[in-house]
């Protein structure tokens, strides 16, 4: 079983200090752009996979794949995909690197979907979400099962 904390868009604010405790104690620490030079000692956390987003200015990738328990997750902001208006680029980009979890940004909300068999996860935003309150996502993966839920921040 391992655990997973996704955030992304925190633009130019700190990272919260709850969040920052959750993420300690987490197995991997997704962070999905706009924001990667604010990540302070979460640059730091073992299992941190993170991406630059349209407003990153950094060495960084665009999008990043890892395995966790044989679940391959695709990290990416979204931006190069056109998540404002339509998921279907995006679900054809996990399709074809064999992708059952996506965690994306780039809208500012949150939002959690599961199409045929590839759960696509937007933990919201840090800094100015919308509709919502900041928030971020925790997932466990525990063989072939992920288990997902959307948490506020406050």
């Amino acid at each position: 079983m391992k655990t997973i904390v996704v955030f992304s868009d925190s633009h130019y604010d700190n990272i919260p200090e709850r969040l920052k405790s959750v993420a300690n104690e987490a197995d991997f620490v997704f962070f999905c752009g706009d924001g990667v030079a604010r990540l302070g000692d979460l640059l730091f956390h073992k299992g941190l996979v993170a991406v630059k987003g349209n407003c990153d200015d950094a060495p960084f990738p665009r999008e990043q794949v890892i395995d966790i328990e044989g679940v391959k997750c695709l990290i990416t902001h979204g931006d190069l995909y056109g998540v404002k208006s339509d998921l279907l680029p995006l679900y054809y980009r996990a399709r074809e690197l064999g992708c059952r979890l996506v965690c994306y940004g780039h809208t500012h909300y949150a939002k959690m979907e599961k199409v045929e068999d590839i759960t696509f996860i937007n933990p919201g935003a840090i800094h100015s979400p919308i509709a919502s309150q900041p928030s971020y996502a925790y997932i466990v993966i525990n063989g072939n099962q992920i288990t997902e839920k959307l948490v506020n921040i406050y």
